[in-house]
């Protein structure tokens, strides 16, 4: 094959492929009801389960920081009144307790987004096998998806439903 009849045979194949890319993304550009979004920080806050765990939690954080405010009150109390032989062990339990509260705080967190996630990836597969999605995409302003179409945002229909399937469990 002489360069002139390679260079035609490369080219016509590279039209080719073009060609066949160009139609596949018509074809599949404008199909919006396969491919949508959810606000992923919309969703989570939402979402009953969240606000349910959340008050649960903040109960028990609420009574634990009022132990930590009792102790500074004491703490207080014996500081004007010179009593250092009291304020060390004070002091020892005062950082127990902030630092319980601490760990408490990052447990309630971590437990509460993963339930709540766990939850959420179960109803959102269910949803988009309902609706034919191929395609449920999450975003957060930030990150993968810089734009998005407000017609392909699912967000405030899929809370909807999760809050639904979540009020039935």
């Amino acid at each position: 094959m002489n360069q002139k009849t390679f260079f035609l045979v490369t080219f016509c194949n590279t039209i080719l492929l073009l060609g066949l890319i160009v139609f596949f993304f018509f074809k599949y550009s404008d199909d919006t009801e396969e491919i949508v979004y959810i606000d992923n920080i919309r969703l989570f806050n939402g979402f009953n389960m969240t606000k349910d765990l959340n008050q649960i939690n903040g109960k028990k954080v609420k009574a634990q920081k009022k132990k930590l405010d009792s102790l500074y009150v004491i703490y207080g109390i014996l500081r004007d009144n010179n009593q250092t032989d009291k304020l060390e062990a004070l002091e020892a339990q005062l950082r127990g307790t902030d630092k319980e509260l601490k760990d408490m705080n990052e447990r309630f967190s971590s437990e509460l987004s993963q339930a709540v996630w766990n939850r959420l990836n179960t109803y959102i597969q269910k949803y988009s096998l309902a609706n034919s999605y191929k395609i449920v995409l999450g975003t957060q302003g930030q990150g993968n998806v810089m734009f998005a179409q407000e017609a392909i945002d699912i967000t405030d229909a899929f809370i909807s439903y999760a809050n639904t399937n979540y009020e039935g469990d």
